[in-house]
Parts: C-alpha cells; structure tokens; sequence
C-alpha cells in the first residue's frame, strides 16, 4: 500500500506542476509545491502520522485564494488518510495473527501434555495390573503350593513309619494343588485377550461361574461396541472379587445398549461393606474406563454394585 500511495502522491504532484504551468501561476507557487513535497518527506521519512493530512488541507485550501487549481491538492490529504486507515487495518491483521498463532501454539502444547498425560496413565494403570496379577500368585498360589509340599514331606515321613494318617495327608496336599491350580489357570485365562469376544463370550463367562449362580440378560443395541476385551476383562475381575469377598448366594449381570453408549451392571446379594474400598483390581479397571472415555461407579449398600459405562465410536 505505502508504494502505491508514493506512486498517487507523485501523479498529484505532476498534475500540479503541469496546471501550474499551462496557467502563467504567480512564483510564489513554488513555496506550495515545496511545501506539499515537505509533508509528503516528513511522512515517509519519519512516520505515517495522520495528522499531517491536516496541514496538507490547510495549505492547499489557502493558496487556492490565490491560484484556484490549488484545490487540486486536496487529493494529497484524501491519500494520506486512506493510506493511514490501511496501514492500521493491516497492523490489526497482524496482531490477530500473531494471537491466532499463540493460540494455536499452547493448544499443541496442551494436546501434547494430555498425550503424555494419557500416556502415563496407561503405563501406571498397566504397572499396577501387574501388581495385583504378582500379588494374587503370591499369595494364592505361593502359598498353597508352600503348604502342599510340607505336607507331601509330612506324608513320607508317615510313609515311611506306616502312619495311617498318610492317605489322608496326601490327599490334602493334592486338594491344595488342585487350589493352586485353578487360581494359576485363571490368572493366566484372565490374561488372555478375548479376539473374538461379543455378548455371547459374558454369558459362557457367567454360566462358567461356580461359586454361586449367575442370571445374564442381554438388551438393548448391542452392535458398534468395540470395547469387549475390556467388558470381559472386567466382568472376569468383578466375578472373581464376588468370589473372594462378598458372601453372595446369588448374582446379576446385565448388559445394554444404546446408539451413543454401552453399559455393563454387576451386582450380587452379598454383605460387603457398605463402603467400598477400592483396591488394586477395582483401581485398574477404573482407570483402564476412564482412558476408554467411560465411567464406573461402585455402590456397596445392597451388596456389591458395580456400573460399568463406556462409549460407542462416533460414525
């Protein structure tokens, strides 16, 4: 903008020039062509200042009394405020850049930060699921191995006395293996992931239970659900806790769905405490939903309730 201004500047300036000519115009003119030449260096020499488009006025407006083509130079003033309300409007621009830019700049970062966040998230969730996984062997499986070999040494001791007790040592050695064995076979079983899982896999799952009996009902739209490992993964941890602490003689596990979301009931008549407490299985589950976008909520009041909430994917 600023060269062609300088470009509309010189044109009026010749234009002057040539009427100053053609009309035998008084010397003294000079001193007006100087003067708008002066203003003009003032302005791109040091600053576009628009109050000079006043004095460019005042000046062509006096002389005109004398030379009448002198109104001429009004176009001088006309440009200068043009060009000023341009360079303003283009400086404008630029700030609302510059302030898009910045935006965009701690939008990335923070989009950053929340990748890494998640990421972290995922690692501490995966860290303390292999806590709880170390925690149930040792204390599971270790220990009831540890005792069914003191008693296997206990029963070659008798053995070899011809004890009649040794019959009845072994056998509780081989009930402690057997012990051992299922919990190792369902750890190792809830490691798995299910590739093919669907409604069907929860309700084999439920009818697999064995510790009290299990009523599975199905409802809703069920179709789009990509997050079945993990309803499998977490009706088998939730079954496993009813197995351990509850006390239920019977349970419930409902499934249905909707066009946005997909939400898993378990609940069971048991006598837990009121106040659920959250240990390292119910902690990992949680946090496992929330990096899904989904929720759970546990209640406790009337046995053990657990609501599992997770989102389709948007089409």
């Amino acid at each position: 903008m600023k060269y062609h201004a300088i470009t509309a500047r010189l044109g009026v300036g010749i234009m002057l020039i040539v009427f100053w000519g053609l009309y035998n115009s008084p010397l003294f003119g000079v001193v007006f062509m100087l003067a708008l030449l002066g203003l003009s260096a003032v302005r791109y020499r040091i600053a576009h200042y628009m109050f000079l488009a006043l004095p460019e006025a005042v000046i062509c407006v006096l002389y005109a009394f004398w030379w009448p083509p002198a109104l001429l130079g009004l176009w001088l003033p006309l440009i200068s405020i043009t060009e000023t309300r341009w360079i303003n409007h283009e400086r404008t621009l630029l700030n609302q850049d510059y302030e898009e830019r910045a935006k965009r700049l701690q939008l990335e970062s923070l989009i950053t930060k929340t990748a890494s966040d998640s990421q972290n998230a995922a690692r501490l969730a995966e860290l303390t699921e292999r806590a709880r996984i170390a925690q149930e062997i040792h204390d599971h499986v270790g220990h009831e191995m540890h005792g069914a070999l003191i008693a296997l040494q206990t029963a070659k001791k008798l053995h070899k006395k011809n004890d009649p007790r040794t019959g009845e040592v072994i056998t509780q050695s081989l009930q402690r293996l057997e012990s051992a064995s299922a919990t190792l076979r369902e750890t190792v079983h809830n490691l798995r992931p299910a590739q093919t899982a669907n409604a069907d896999t929860l309700a084999e799952i439920c009818k697999g239970f064995t510790y009290c009996p299990v009523s599975f009902i199905k409802a809703g739209d069920l179709t789009g659900i990509t997050h079945w490992e993990m309803l499998v993964s977490n009706l088998k941890e939730l079954l496993t806790n009813i197995s351990k602490h509850s006390g239920a003689t019977a349970a419930e596990v409902r499934i249905n769905g909707n066009e946005k979301y997909v939400r898993l009931t378990v609940k069971d008549n048991g006598q837990a405490n009121k106040t659920p407490t959250f240990g390292l299985g119910l902690m990992g589950m949680k946090e496992r939903v929330r990096m899904a976008g989904g929720t759970l909520t546990v209640s406790a009041a009337e046995g053990f309730h657990v609501v599992c909430v997770l989102p389709k994917p948007t089409t």
